[in-house]
């Protein structure tokens, strides 16, 4: 069985970015919510039926999609920390592309950034 014993940073980075891509995962999933009942509240492009969802549906398979790598990279951040620098990036890329969809109520793209930084200078 592996030791995984986590310094204090080690640990910030990885509950930073496990906090990041589980808001990036809710606001996705809140995004669909709203497509798919809540239509009227949400502006959308006009499309050949009127008010068209398939734009609120695109972001959030995308934005589910970028949750879910982050979240891998975040698990990997935990599970193989000898490639720390790779998943930070791995982290931050992906918070930072998950803007186009909310980017976890923002506070998500925000802890993303901070626990990919955290990651990439821990001291091993």
């Amino acid at each position: 069985m592996k030791n995984l014993n986590l310094t204090v940073k080690q640990s910030k980075a990885y509950t930073l970015s496990l906090t990041a891509s589980v808001l990036i995962l809710i606001n996705a999933v809140g995004l669909a919510i709203v497509a798919r009942w809540f239509l009227e509240i949400m502006p959308v492009l006009p499309g050949s039926s009127g008010n068209d969802p398939i734009l609120f549906y695109t972001l959030c398979a995308v934005g589910l999609i970028l949750g879910l790598i982050v979240l891998f990279a975040t698990l990997m951040l935990r599970n193989k920390p000898a490639n720390k620098t790779a998943w930070g990036i791995m982290i931050i890329a992906f918070s930072v592309s998950s803007v186009i969809m909310g980017g976890g109520f923002i506070v998500g793209f925000i802890l993303g950034i901070v626990g990919g930084v955290k990651a990439i200078k821990w001291k091993t």
